[in-house]
């Protein structure tokens, strides 16, 4: 068990890591190196380009029952995060998980895009998170659609200690465990890719068909901060399954 703590502790450093070596990103969401010309960047492994990009409108025949999915997070420090192009809030130790497939996979980061990426279906939303997790070089990602509404306890934080300005961080203690419910049932899935450069694909995608609700002037503080939504990749379309219990 000590081993695997500490593996898991050294994944999260190095991710972090990682993703704060560049900032700003070499990419934006306008302009010459907005999303046309991702495909073009000097990026490892650069698969912008690729057949199963996202995101998607999310269209499904009708509903049919599936796996739940299992959400084992749990409350700890995070950096709250501005990396020139999203908030992106990191755990700064072991998280938790969610379970699906016969597999777990560690939550590794939750973000923000305004408005929504995905489109429900055919609608965006005011805006999306995106929570990640990952197993070695798997990803799964949970999507979930906000709207303006009552508050999101969990976000709390997040938004008092908002970094406004590209490249800097708040640390914060992030009630992980009631970012989403402990089960998951109603959601639409497909294989996709990350959104953003270098575009991975093989990411299994769960969007919840429902939106959640954020404080108004929070929703306000996210928006005022700009657009990052990648448009829509539907060429060729991807196979969506909508899961829903009977």
């Amino acid at each position: 068990m000590r081993v695997l703590s500490l593996f898991t502790l050294s994944l999260f450093a190095a991710a972090a890591f990682a993703e704060e070596k560049e900032c700003p990103p070499s990419y934006s969401y306008c302009g010459y190196s907005g999303p046309a010309q991702w495909p073009n960047l000097p990026v490892d492994k650069n698969e912008c380009a690729g057949p199963r990009q996202s995101p998607i409108n999310l269209v499904a025949p009708a509903p049919t029952p599936g796996e739940p999915i299992k959400v084992e997070y749990k409350a700890g420090d995070a950096t709250i995060w501005n990396s020139g192009h999203d908030i992106r809030v990191i755990p700064k130790s072991d998280a938790g998980r969610i379970r699906i497939g016969g597999k777990e996979y560690p939550l590794v980061n939750f973000h923000f895009h305004t408005p929504s990426e995905h489109r429900i279906p055919g609608v965006s939303a005011q805006a999306e998170i995106h929570v990640v997790h990952q197993l070695g070089n798997e990803y799964a990602v949970i999507g979930v659609m906000l709207t303006a509404g009552r508050p999101y306890e969990a976000l709390a934080p997040v938004f008092a200690n908002l970094p406004a300005k590209a490249c800097t961080k708040f640390e914060a203690k992030i009630d992980f465990d009631k970012l989403l419910p402990k089960e998951l049932t109603s959601y639409y899935t497909y294989i996709g890719s990350l959104t953003t450069p270098p575009c991975t694909e093989g990411v299994n995608w769960y969007v919840l068909d429902r939106a959640l609700t954020l404080l108004g002037p929070d929703l306000t503080k996210l928006t005022a901060l700009g657009s990052n939504n990648r448009p829509l990749q539907n060429n060729p379309k991807l196979p969506v399954t909508h899961i829903r219990p009977k």
